[in-house]
């Protein structure tokens, strides 16, 4: 058998040096032009064909050591890149599942550019029928209810590690900005801003008609200008926000009796002890977010083409998509707080149905979006599919969840609704 590696390899040497070690790099605007073009117009050829390397030369895997897959693999993958052609797999998959895909998919056809990477898809998304079910862990199926350290039920996060140093030196200036910021969270009842309503959006404040009526965007607007103004670091900012929150949270529990630390240290525990254990739409939300990225990953250049060939709404599908993708599991995961910690009243629920409508409209939308990729782009017809299918299951237990959520009155957003 090695005799017979080390003529393969010739060959695939051969192959490599006929390519003529297609342009990676797309440097300017016309090769960025050129490749747009080439991508969404090409003709896809088979990779056989291409490279002049049949199917069949290739060994089966299990005809092959590990030291002898060690060898060949890169080999291969070189060849592909020399062609600008690029299997994008999940992390952690061996080399071994490797090989054996690529060779599988040898005699399959792909758009054959001379500059710019193709990236070839290897994951449809099926929870019932995945490729690398013992190296991929996004799919749902491959969750045991009674794992929880599997990845999609850690949802652990260092956040002493995400803000910033408290025991800073706080500089006069930031002093000023702090008193400043509490001092508009006090006039936040204004009643030129409408109660609530920054509490069920979904954050696109830039194509909001209601931003003059928000006090949580006057008082980003006001945080912001005050510190761009001075030249503050995002660090600055971010202590800024939470050391003025952190003190008016406290002054007025004072004046209410109530000690703060102690008020603290109970909803932190209690905090704690909910979310031990995800709910299974958690799972499923967080899962449907995972597949989004991998989708993103494998076909950025396909995107890509798209908006530089000016297809506004391949544009607008994509910014949908990305903004919603952690936007929906974040706030199922704040609809379902009653739920795990068994609290009916009526507050909790009020909150639950309007966290759960916007997650339903980020849903509605994310569906509108995938539909219009899957329109234009049929060859990725498969993989949208099973995202669609994901991201239905979603919906659909969302409103058997929250029966009463389609019909929240979102403060502001939905006053005009019958």
């Amino acid at each position: 058998m090695n005799d017979y590696i080390n003529q393969l390899i010739e060959l695939i040497n051969s192959a490599f040096n006929k390519s003529n070690h297609c342009k990676h790099d797309i440097d300017d605007d016309d090769y960025i032009n050129e490749f747009a073009d080439q991508y969404i117009n090409g003709t896809p050829v088979k990779i056989s064909e291409k490279t002049g390397i049949e199917k069949y030369q290739f060994p089966s895997v299990d005809k092959l050591s590990n030291d002898q897959i060690e060898i060949i693999l890169p080999i291969i993958e070189d060849l592909l890149h020399s062609y600008n052609w690029e299997f994008v797999f999940p992390e952690n998959v061996s080399n071994d599942v490797k090989y054996g895909f690529i060779t599988a998919k040898w005699d399959t056809k792909h758009v054959y550019c001379q500059q710019g990477i193709v990236q070839i898809e290897t994951c449809k998304f099926d929870d019932e029928d995945c490729p690398f079910p013992m190296h991929c862990s996004i799919c749902n199926k491959f969750k045991d209810s009674a794992d929880t350290d599997h990845v999609l039920c850690k949802g652990e996060v260092d956040f002493d590690s995400l803000t910033p140093d408290f025991d800073k030196e706080t500089t006069p200036e930031m002093r000023k900005n702090i008193d400043r910021f509490k001092d508009l969270m006090r006039k936040s009842n204004s009643s030129s801003f409408i109660t609530g309503i920054h509490n069920y959006c979904d954050g696109r404040c830039n194509i909001c008609k209601f931003t003059k009526q928000c006090s949580s965007y006057a008082l980003n607007e006001e945080l912001n200008n005050a510190t761009n103004n001075n030249g503050d670091d995002s660090d600055d900012q971010l202590m800024v926000i939470l050391k003025a929150t952190t003190e008016f949270i406290e002054e007025e529990l004072d004046k209410r009796g109530i000690d703060a630390s102690e008020t603290i240290n109970e909803l932190s525990k209690a905090e704690a002890e909910d979310n031990t254990t995800k709910h299974s739409l958690e799972i499923k939300s967080e899962s449907y977010a995972e597949k989004v990225k991998r989708w993103l990953d494998s076909n950025q250049r396909e995107i890509e083409s798209r908006i530089i060939a000016d297809q506004d709404l391949i544009k607008h599908c994509f910014e949908s998509i990305t903004w919603f993708q952690l936007f929906i599991p974040t706030k199922i995961s704040r609809a379902l707080i009653p739920i795990k910690s068994n609290d009916s009243s009526s507050m909790d629920k009020y909150d639950s149905n309007g966290s759960a409508k916007v997650a339903l409209l980020g849903i509605d939308e994310s569906i509108w979006a995938w539909n219009n990729l899957m329109d234009a782009i049929p060859q990725k017809e498969d993989s949208i599919l099973n995202i669609l299918r994901n991201l239905s299951e979603i919906r659909s237990e969302l409103e058997q969840l929250f029966p009463e959520a389609r019909q929240f009155k979102r403060p502001g957003f939905d006053t005009d609704e019958d």
